[in-house]
């Protein structure tokens, strides 16, 4: 069952490191949006053309949290094509658990839920924790201090500072990695 969603799961990465990445960044993407902010009077969003933010609010959330999950689901791609080399890491994990574990559980006579937490997630707990390390690392790669770093060297010319921060930037990394490494890996299930 995972071999077919490992195409579509890693679609939305293939699409965003080719020409959809170059169209959103591009001039057709900001004339569009242009246009639909001109022609709805706001840039409505799709979430706001089907309504759910008033159906949130009009069923008694706070308005904070009506912002919450519309901002989430409206980040749906982009969530997905950040994620999708943990996908891909987790649907290999899937398949390497043995199906002869569940056959067994099955015959003791455990449900679904218990098989999950007695044989799935254990299974997976290195691969959460390898998962979480790369999440990590790629989410401070493309941010603005990563940039501030960058431009300081090449822009400003100023490689002395720039090697400073990014030594700072590299020990506020590693340790941040030490610490969740060092919470999650008591957790983690090694199998012999």
């Amino acid at each position: 069952m995972a071999e077919c969603w490992r195409g579509p799961s890693f679609l939305p990465v293939i699409l965003a490191s080719g020409i959809i990445a170059s169209i959103e960044n591009g001039d057709l993407m900001q004339s569009v949006v242009r246009s639909a902010s001109d022609s709805t009077g706001g840039g409505l969003s799709v979430i706001k053309n089907l309504e759910l933010t008033t159906l949130l609010i009009e069923s008694g959330l706070s308005p904070t949290v009506v912002q919450y999950l519309t901002g989430a689901v409206s980040r749906i791609y982009e969530i997905v094509s950040q994620s999708g080399v943990q996908i891909l890491i987790f649907l290999a994990g899937l398949q390497s658990i043995s199906p002869s574990l569940y056959e067994a559980a099955k015959i003791e006579g455990s449900t679904g839920y218990e098989a999950f937490w007695k044989i799935t997630f254990p299974m997976i707990g290195p691969l959460i924790l390898t998962n979480l390390v790369y999440t990590i690392i790629d989410s401070f790669i493309s941010d603005q201090t990563s940039r501030m770093v960058v431009d300081t060297a090449f822009k400003s010319f100023n490689f002395g500072l720039s090697a400073a921060m990014s030594w700072m930037y590299f020990a506020i990394i590693a340790l941040l990695l030490w610490v969740t490494t060092a919470l999650i890996s008591r957790k983690v299930f090694y199998q012999d």
